[in-house]
């Protein structure tokens, strides 16, 4: 058995959805999951504009905000140039949602760990309360109070619960922006290269249209480009079997197109 090249591995495993909800297509559905966080993170602006208020926050809330900021700046830049399929910014446009999801996830958890343990300690502390206060009345022993557990808290359960959906929610939704991206720098590459569909089943993989000496490799943004491919190559460029039919089709687009050109 021939062994998987190296840097394909990483690719294999995520899955690549074709379409957004199964009945849009992934340039519509990127540009709404992109606008969708926008919104979100106008939230996060106003959070920010409350700290040069004078508003009390904490170092951990400080930072949240500003990064808010920092990435309704990048969105701003990025979200253009997804209906123009460039290729940078696509791939841009996909890391920063996956960085973001990252430390919303961080941000989240921390809050929630905190949130859930202060909610357990208030009501060990009512119950305790509680109880001292039927003591009081003649209704309840020292040992009862010792022994009465705590009440359970419905609303953390439901809190947990809606956590964990918007957390797979937002996963799928990376999944559909990474999907985008690397059918943009495939497509590119094949398209500039005039790689066809034997070839690219042949090679494994699509050149990286950031190398050196190409047109998208030159300066600070083929560096980035580069960088950015590196993680996850085989993701990004790799080639498996339900991808043969995407790959053909790229083939005849090109051919067609340099077809028109020399008429």
């Amino acid at each position: 058995m021939t062994a998987a090249p190296r840097g394909r591995c990483w690719g294999l495993r995520l899955p690549r959805p074709k379409t957004f909800l199964g009945i849009i297509s992934l340039q519509t559905g990127t540009e709404l999951i992109a606008i969708a966080l926008l919104i979100n993170k106008a939230t996060g602006f106003y959070g920010f504009l409350t700290l040069l208020t004078g508003f009390a926050a904490s170092a951990l809330q400080v930072t949240w905000y500003s990064l808010c900021v920092l990435l309704i700046g990048a969105l701003a830049y990025l979200l253009p140039h997804v209906r123009k399929q460039s290729p940078f910014q696509s791939l841009a446009l996909a890391w920063l949602y996956v960085i973001d999801t990252i430390a919303h996830f961080a941000y989240v958890s921390a809050f929630a760990t905190a949130w859930y343990l202060e909610t357990v300690q208030n009501a060990k502390t009512a119950t305790v309360e509680e109880a001292v206060s039927r003591r009081q009345d003649g209704n309840e022993t020292s040992d009862a109070i010792e022994a009465e557990p705590a009440k359970g808290n419905p609303d953390a359960a439901a809190s947990i619960v809606l956590v964990v959906a918007f957390t797979v929610l937002r996963l799928y939704f990376g999944l559909v922006i990474m999907s985008y991206a690397r059918a943009i720098l495939q497509r590119h590459s094949n398209e500039e290269r005039g790689t066809t569909a034997d070839e690219i089943i042949a090679n494994g993989s699509s050149a990286n249209p950031f190398a050196v000496g190409s047109p998208l490799g030159e300066g600070f943004k083929g560096k980035m480009g580069r960088l950015m491919v590196s993680v996850g190559k085989g993701y990004w460029l790799g080639y498996r079997e339900e991808d043969e039919e995407w790959a053909r089709d790229i083939g005849s687009k090109f051919r067609g197109s340099r077809t028109r050109a020399s008429d």
